[in-house]
């Protein structure tokens, strides 16, 4: 079972069940223009991740999402970690509605299984930095259905997309925008054992904000 995208990044993660698949070609959009936001020169001891996404996305978020298997809300900190070169977003989310009948298809969850999540909701812990030498995002994602899965992709100052390999093999394809200084949305994209695509979005506003920072609209 892989439930991971449903809160922003933690409401999107928490409907798109199980742990990943590939998403068609038509349905991945082109990366943005690569953005640094440190010295990629400085590979011994880097300056501390700064930027436009990393000032805005910092603080603290929380909203709501609805996918194929469902719907949820939840809240998702983040916060920059170990001198700053690295942001660690921690997420935590309430079940308000799941598709048995849908889980049972594609994921062969049990009625066991999903009173179980329903109960016991979804916690994810999300690890960010930046390739030095590239510029690149590289990402690493743990969550409470015992998923693993490790990312690499792009942002500007607006959107991040970020290609994720779980565990299993398989892929899928998040896209985060920040919509203004205090609401972000995001998307998934799954597929299905059958050919189907599963798609799940996340409306997240925020609820504080970083210390010293500013609104850049």
């Amino acid at each position: 079972m892989r439930l991971q995208h449903l809160f922003g990044p933690l409401l999107l993660r928490v409907l798109s069940v199980g742990c990943t698949g590939t998403p068609p070609p038509e349905n991945i959009h082109p990366p943005p223009k690569m953005t640094t936001e440190s010295d990629t020169h400085a590979l011994f001891s880097p300056p501390a991740l700064a930027g436009d996404w990393t000032d805005w996305i910092v603080g603290e978020w929380e909203g709501r999402g609805e996918g194929s298997a469902g719907k949820g809300r939840g809240r998702t900190r983040f916060k920059l970690a170990l001198g700053g070169q690295f942001l660690i977003g921690r997420g935590e989310a309430e079940i308000t509605g799941l598709d048995p009948d849908y889980l049972k298809k594609h994921m062969r969850a049990t009625y066991e299984e999903n009173e179980r999540f329903r109960r016991s909701g979804y916690q994810v812990l999300e690890i960010y930095t930046l390739d030095l030498k590239t510029g690149e995002v590289i990402a690493y994602l743990f969550d409470s259905l015992r998923c693993l899965a490790s990312g690499r992709g792009r942002r500007d100052g607006v959107r991040e997309i970020v290609q994720w390999e779980w565990r299993t093999g398989q892929k899928s394809t998040r896209i985060t925008e920040r919509v203004s200084a205090d609401e972000m949305r995001s998307v998934e994209r799954t597929p299905n054992p059958d050919g189907s695509v599963m798609e799940d979005t996340g409306i997240m506003t925020r609820v504080t904000r970083r210390k010293g920072s500013r609104d850049k609209r």
